[in-house]
């Protein structure tokens, strides 16, 4: 028998749009809802692309909010002074390790993961459940759920300039980052639905 890809899903009850959630956190944190927000959930690692994302930054009119804290067990360059030099703009909010994820998602406006490899990330499917257009770099993972100029934006790895121009096109556009993100909605919950994953894993087991 050929290998079947079960793939990866979320819970659609907990990952979805929510309006509310978004209105009191931007309260809650003074983000006006015009303002743009770029949001990464991910450890705070050099493979996850930092370097780049905190360059390209740099030519996006938006925040970068991080959701995430780097392990005592990562090794690597210390990302501090990256950090530190995008800090100064104003325009980054470092989150930490949170348990409302499903919040902040619906409070952003982006989503971003320009990793040097992934296998499937959940963070992307997550995102795209709350309708969020994704920027991810076109590795294995991603682009198996990024779908190229219909629910985000793939991008090479380590390539701060494209990174910047997806971005940017994103940040400055609301009517695409509605339409890329509706697309993602509806893709995410045909073919990353955990209820439905599970229920393809026992049918594949007979079960």
């Amino acid at each position: 028998p050929h290998p079947v890809a079960i793939g990866n899903g979320r819970d659609p009850a907990i990952f979805r749009p929510n309006p509310e959630a978004r209105a009191r956190l931007r309260a809650e944190w003074g983000v006006p809802p015009e303002t743009v927000a770029v949001v990464i959930v991910s450890r705070v690692v050099v493979f996850k692309g930092y370097i780049e994302l905190l360059e390209a930054m740099q030519h996006v009119p938006a925040e970068l909010w991080v959701v995430g804290e780097r392990l005592s067990s990562d090794r690597g360059e210390d990302l501090t002074p990256y950090f530190d030099r995008f800090a100064q703009t104003g325009r980054l909010r470092l989150l930490g390790y949170r348990r409302d994820v499903a919040n902040i998602l619906a409070a952003a406006d982006i989503f971003v993961l320009p990793s040097h490899f992934e296998g499937l990330p959940m963070s992307v499917i997550e995102a795209m459940l709350c309708a969020l257009p994704v920027v991810a770099t076109d590795i294995h993972g991603p682009r198996e759920q990024v779908v190229e100029g219909e629910t985000g934006l793939l991008v090479p790895v380590q390539d701060p300039a494209a990174l910047a121009t997806a971005l940017s096109r994103l940040a400055t556009d609301p009517t695409l980052r509605t339409e890329m993100g509706a697309a993602g909605l509806t893709r995410a919950r045909e073919h990353f639905d955990e209820h439905r994953i599970i229920a393809r894993t026992l049918d594949l087991m007979g079960l």
